[in-house]
């Protein structure tokens, strides 16, 4: 498992998160990531922590119970493709 930090813009806040990586399938380019929160807002709005399976450059559904935290996951996830990059740099070898 790697680590990286990921910056998201939510409700007009910039919040950081670390992000565990795992590779589950090269073949399927599946990977999965734990995001854990440490910020007292995030963690007593929303869950202290997600689990996000992207396969084939799409994330897989993910349980909400309402609109803040559909909006909040996906600012994530976005934040998430925007340095895939940088996440099969460290996975994947030269």
């Amino acid at each position: 498992m790697k680590t990286i930090e990921v910056k998201f813009l939510y409700d007009g806040i910039i919040f950081s998160s670390q992000v565990l990586i795992s590779e589950v399938s090269n073949s399927l380019n599946k990977f999965e990531f734990f995001v854990s929160f440490f910020n007292r807002y995030l963690i007593s709005n929303f869950s202290d922590n997600y689990i996000f399976v992207l396969e084939d450059n799409k994330f897989k559904p993910v349980h909400t119970k309402d609109e803040k935290e559909v909006e909040l996951i996906r600012t994530i996830q976005d934040a998430i493709i925007e340095i895939s990059h940088v996440i099969k740099q460290k996975l994947l070898p030269s």
